[in-house]
C-alpha cells in the first residue's frame, strides 16, 4: 500500500466511521501522514480516525495529535461564536442573508469541530447590503464602506476573517454571472444548525451545485486540497435525500460543469469513499481518467496549489505570469470538461486581467 493509499484510507474511516484492523505507526510514518495532511488540510480527520481506531503511536505522537485536536476545535468555537453572533445580528433586523461553505459545510462532518476551518463567507442580497454593512459597523465598531468595488467586503476581528459577499461567483460573461445570482435569490434560504443556532444557507440542490463550482473554480485557477473534496462528499452525503436530482442535472448540464462534475465524482466515491448512490451522475471509464488526473494536480500543489510552486512577489507582473501560466496549464489540461467555462475565461477574464497587470506594471515605472 503506497502513502497515498494509506492516507485515504484513513479519510475514509473518520468520514464514514469504517474500522480499521489495529495497527502501529513509527514516529517517522506518523510525520510523513501529518504533513501530508497539513498540506491537504484534512489533519483533523486523519486524527479522528487513528484515535478513534485506537493505533499504536508512540507517546510523543499522540501528544501532537491531542494538540492538533485542541487547536482545532478552540478555533472552529471560535468561528462558531462570530457565526451565531453574526446571525442574531441580521435575523433580528430581517436582513436577508445566507451563509455559504465553512461552518456550513463543516456540520455535516462526523465532528464538526476538527475540519480545518476557514473563514466566515456571507451572502447578502443586493437590497439589504448596505444596511448590513451599517449594522455590522455599529455592532463591531468597524468602518466598512458598503460603496467599495468588487466582490465581497472583507473585515477581520480577532483573527477571524469575513468575507461578504455582493454575489458568490464571478464569471468572466455577464449573462452567466447574471442566471447564477437569479438562481441564488430565486430559493428561500434553509437552516443548517451550528452550535444549536439556526444558521440560514443555500437550499441543498443549490448549495452542492455553488459549492463544486467554487472548487472547480479555484481548481482552475489555482488549485484546491483534499479539504475542499470532503466538504462536497460530506455535503451530498448528509442532503442525499434533499437534492433534486433532476435540477442539479439541469444545472449541470446548463452550465456546462456536466463532465466536469463526474471527473470529480470518481475521486469522491473510489478515493473518500463517498456511497455510490449518494453522487446524482454516473460514472464512467473516461470520467475515471479525467478524475485521476485531477487528483494527481490536488495532491502535488495541495491548499489553494500554493505547495511546490514557486510564485513570484504577489503584486508584481511575474506573479501575475505565474499564475496565468498555472490557470492556462490547467484549461489546456481540462478544456473538454467544462468548455463553455474555459472559454470564456479566455474569451473575458483572461484580456481583462492582462489590462489590469498592464496598467500596473506601467504606473509603477512612470514615477
Amino acid at each position: 500500500m503506497t502513502k497515498r493509499d494509506f492516507i485515504f484510507t484513513l479519510l475514509r474511516s473518520a468520514l464514514w466511521d469504517e474500522k480499521l484492523d489495529h495497527f502501529k505507526m513509527s514516529p517517522w510514518e506518523y510525520k510523513e501522514v501529518m504533513t501530508d495532511g497539513e498540506k491537504q488540510c484534512v489533519l483533523g480527520l486523519l486524527t479522528d480516525c487513528l484515535r478513534n481506531n485506537n493505533m499504536g503511536l508512540q507517546k510523543k505522537c499522540v501528544i501532537h495529535m491531542l494538540k492538533v485536536q485542541n487547536a482545532l476545535e478552540k478555533k472552529n468555537k471560535s468561528i462558531n461564536a462570530y457565526l451565531v453572533e453574526l446571525t442574531d445580528l441580521f435575523t433580528s433586523s430581517g436582513v436577508r442573508f445566507a451563509v455559504v461553505k465553512g461552518q456550513t459545510v463543516g456540520a455535516y462532518y462526523p465532528k464538526p469541530s476538527h475540519r480545518v476551518p476557514g473563514d466566515i463567507d456571507f451572502y447578502v442580497v443586493r437590497e439589504d447590503f448596505s444596511r448590513a454593512v451599517e449594522l455590522i459597523n455599529s455592532h463591531w465598531g468597524l468602518v466598512l464602506d458598503a460603496n467599495t468595488p468588487g466582490m465581497h467586503l472583507e473585515f477581520k476581528l480577532n483573527n477571524i476573517h469575513f468575507e461578504m459577499h455582493r454575489y458568490l461567483l464571478s464569471f468572466p460573461d455577464k449573462r452567466t454571472k447574471h442566471n447564477f445570482e437569479e438562481l441564488i435569490d430565486r430559493y428561500p434560504y434553509e437552516p443548517v444548525m451550528v452550535e444549536g443556532k439556526d444558521v440560514p444557507t443555500l437550499t441543498p440542490t443549490v448549495n452542492v451545485f455553488y459549492v463544486f463550482l467554487h472548487l472547480y473554480n479555484h481548481f482552475i485557477k489555482l488549485g484546491v486540497a483534499l479539504r475542499q473534496l470532503c466538504d462536497l462528499a460530506v455535503l451530498l452525503h448528509g442532503c442525499r435525500d434533499c437534492i433534486d436530482r433532476g435540477m442539479l442535472l439541469q444545472l449541470l448540464e446548463e452550465y456546462d460543469f456536466k463532465r466536469a462534475f463526474a471527473a470529480f465524482g470518481h475521486i469522491l466515491i473510489d478515493k473518500l469513499g463517498l456511497p455510490v448512490d449518494d453522487f446524482p451522475l454516473t460514472i464512467d471509464e473516461k470520467d475515471c481518467r479525467n478524475g485521476e488526473r485531477i487528483l494527481e494536480l490536488v495532491w502535488q500543489h495541495g491548499n489553494w496549489g500554493s505547495y511546490n510552486r514557486d510564485f513570484a512577489k504577489k503584486g508584481t507582473l511575474k506573479y501575475f505570469f505565474d499564475k496565468t501560466y498555472v490557470r492556462l496549464s490547467s484549461q489546456v489540461l481540462f478544456y473538454k470538461l467544462s468548455p463553455k467555462f474555459n472559454k470564456s475565461i479566455l474569451l473575458h477574464d483572461l484580456p481583462r486581467k492582462m489590462k489590469m497587470a498592464a496598467k500596473v506594471w506601467l504606473g509603477k515605472h512612470r514615477k
